[in-house]
């Protein structure tokens, strides 16, 4: 795998903040475009990078935006990242999907999903944490590598 094959192709990044994925998408992977998506604040150095388009909101109200902005195949996001730090991992993948379901990714996306234990302690309990996240994952979409 190279994520030379994504170079100039659109992303985003949900749970941006300060920004060390939003960075990586725009200056090491060489996005066209990398929707960084958070209410909080971006490092001033990513922020000035002209091909981040910094959306301070949720991803649940980026989305419609979004959605106004497709014109064609080529304005969908292929590289999805979520970062974000929610109450439920699941709702991480939520967000994948929805995303999907409202027409803003392409048929064939790279997604990057860094799952945070907020909820309980334990190894038992992060395991099924992953392991529902995962459940809904494959009983929602087509996945070809886990």
């Amino acid at each position: 795998f190279s994520m030379e094959s994504y170079r100039d192709c659109i992303a985003i990044d949900c749970g941006s903040a300060p920004g060390g994925w939003t960075k990586y998408l725009a200056q090491d992977a060489k996005m066209k475009i990398v929707h960084s998506v958070d209410p909080g604040d971006l490092d001033p150095a990513i922020e000035l990078d002209s091909t981040v388009n910094h959306m301070r909101m949720k991803i649940q109200d980026a989305i419609p935006q979004l959605k106004s902005q497709i014109q064609c195949d080529e304005d969908k996001i292929k590289v999805f990242v979520s970062d974000a730090c929610l109450h439920s991992m699941s709702a991480q993948a939520d967000f994948l999907l929805d995303a999907k379901e409202q027409g803003i990714l392409a048929d064939e996306v790279f997604f990057v999903l860094t799952l945070k234990c907020t909820i309980g302690h334990g190894k038992a309990n992060f395991d099924a944490q992953v392991e529902q996240a995962v459940s809904n994952l494959k009983d929602r979409a087509e996945i070809r590598d886990l």
